[in-house]
């Protein structure tokens, strides 16, 4: 328990004669506390180094003061010498001033050179101040009988730490489990098919019409990118999405049948390579590739001005189903205007580079236990969702350094997130941090768990109405009904 000393002056205010030795008081076992409505202080008053003369006294007074200029003055202890202490019980010291400006709780006498300490209890009704930060209890001395406004302090004041908000219950929200974040490497192909066909040929092949079909650069370049995806050993494929993409020189439902299926065949070679499930291979095809024609058509140094403005308004031109791309198609390969245009540049340049296929492959964290979870986040965080790094967290005393460490990363990763917010709120809190408090409270939203907090932080800003407005707000919380307890 904290001990205090009080070092009387060596001069007196008084008429009184000079002290010739610095007498010394210390307190043991200072307990403050509150109940009923009241602030309980005790405190053992130790008087054994006093030194006191016969007609001598001093007052020693706990007062109460607040941050802001607000005090309580607590009933005195009166030590008298001998002589004064007789005098005392006859009460012949009733009408003196000294005793009249202090209202005493009890009177001792010393006796010189034996251990002696005193009990000193009392109360007084607890005032709203009381529970602010910067209150306190500072024990002095008044040996001329002058009262507390002459006395001297001692040097340590005791703080009375009344605020209960560091005692309320911060309450996290344990974030939703969503899908991990995919980190995406996106690369395009030109796998050749044989014409009007849908298989998919790995190794080199030569077609009845004598075409000669090599995929294997086109695969590999696929491959790599497959393989360099999975360089860390800590992921795995969520996805591999195809789209392939087929040039407008067909009837429009024959060219989604080809590129449907043409991407679905590679599709499925990929799950078979890389042993996935089918499911984690998709595909997509887009039947026309009108906005790479269109781009074609912007940047070709090989036409006109005039062709580029008349194949722009062909390409641009709205098309409501697969009859009006024919149509247009149609009007390409016939009309006087590109027909020529068509055969020299378009179907043999230009239409071979829109056959492509493109692919993204996704992938995401393996399936970990907490504690490998734990070395990621020191490497690589943003591969983690935030309900992992909640995981994480929570392998630490919540409230503990590491622990406010660890939300405080996946604050940093998901900024905007609601539930990220609370949390690192909530760790804020626990610091002592209330304004960065109220800033993150800003963007976690309404819930119980929140309005626990801003109760908490109101309660530590001496808003006690409001903060029982707050910790209603929050509903049954267990924890909320408990922290508006404390505020009775």
């Amino acid at each position: 328990m904290k001990t205090s000393y009080i070092a009387f002056s060596l001069a007196l205010m008084s008429a009184m004669p000079v002290m010739a030795i610095r007498n010394v008081v210390s307190t043991d076992n200072v307990e403050i506390s509150t109940s009923e409505g009241f602030l309980n202080v005790s405190a053992d008053l130790r008087l054994d180094s006093m030194k006191l003369g016969a007609n001598k006294q001093v007052f020693i007074t706990p007062v109460v003061r607040g941050s802001n200029g607000e005090e309580v003055v607590l009933p005195s202890l009166l030590v008298n010498g001998r002589n004064m202490h007789y005098a005392y019980e006859r009460g012949s010291l009733k009408g003196f001033d000294d005793i009249k400006n202090h209202d005493i709780l009890l009177e001792v006498k010393r006796d010189n050179g034996k251990p002696q300490s005193v009990e000193y209890i009392t109360r007084t009704p607890l005032q709203k101040w009381m529970r602010l930060g910067g209150s306190h209890v500072a024990f002095v001395y008044d040996s001329c009988g002058c009262g507390v406004q002459y006395a001297s302090l001692i040097e340590d004041d005791i703080p009375l730490e009344l605020n209960p908000a560091k005692e309320m219950r911060t309450v996290m929200m344990t974030p939703a489990v969503k899908e991990l974040p995919v980190e995406i490497h996106e690369g395009r192909a030109r796998v050749q098919f044989e014409v009007d066909k849908t298989v998919l040929h790995p190794e080199p092949y030569t077609c009845r019409n004598g075409q000669k079909i090599d995929n294997r650069a086109q695969l590999k370049m696929i491959d790599d990118s497959v393989r360099y995806a999975l360089s860390d050993p800590n992921v795995e494929i969520a996805e591999i999405a195809i789209c392939g993409y087929a040039s407008p020189e067909s009837p429009y439902l024959h060219n989604e049948y080809l590129a449907t299926n043409r991407s679905r065949a590679l599709a499925e070679y990929l799950a078979d390579r890389y042993n996935l499930p089918r499911e984690r291979c998709t595909y997509s095809s887009v039947p026309e590739n009108w906005q790479e024609f269109r781009e074609e058509v912007l940047s070709s140094k090989e036409i006109t001005e005039q062709q580029r403005k008349d194949l722009l308004e062909l390409i641009d031109r709205p098309a409501y189903g697969p009859s009006d791309y024919d149509a247009k198609e149609k009007e390409l390969k016939t009309s006087p205007k590109f027909a020529k245009l068509y055969s020299s540049t378009i179907l043999p340049k230009w239409f071979p580079r829109l056959r492509a296929t493109t692919f993204a492959i996704s992938t995401r964290l393996k399936p970990m236990s907490n504690q490998e979870l734990a070395k990621i986040i020191e490497t690589s965080p943003e591969k983690m969702s935030l309900n992992q790094m909640f995981r994480v967290a929570r392998l630490y005393p919540e409230g503990s350094k590491e622990f406010n460490r660890i939300i405080g990363i996946a604050l940093a990763h998901y900024p905007d997130d609601p539930t990220a917010n609370l949390n690192a709120a909530a760790a804020k809190v626990s610091e002592g941090d209330y304004e960065d408090a109220k800033r993150l409270l800003a963007k976690s939203g309404d819930s119980k768990e929140a309005w626990n907090l801003r109760g908490i932080i109101a309660t530590a800003e001496g808003e006690f109405e409001k903060a029982h407005e707050y910790f209603m707000k929050a509903g049954n919380l267990p924890e909320a009904e408990k922290n508006a307890d404390m505020l009775k």
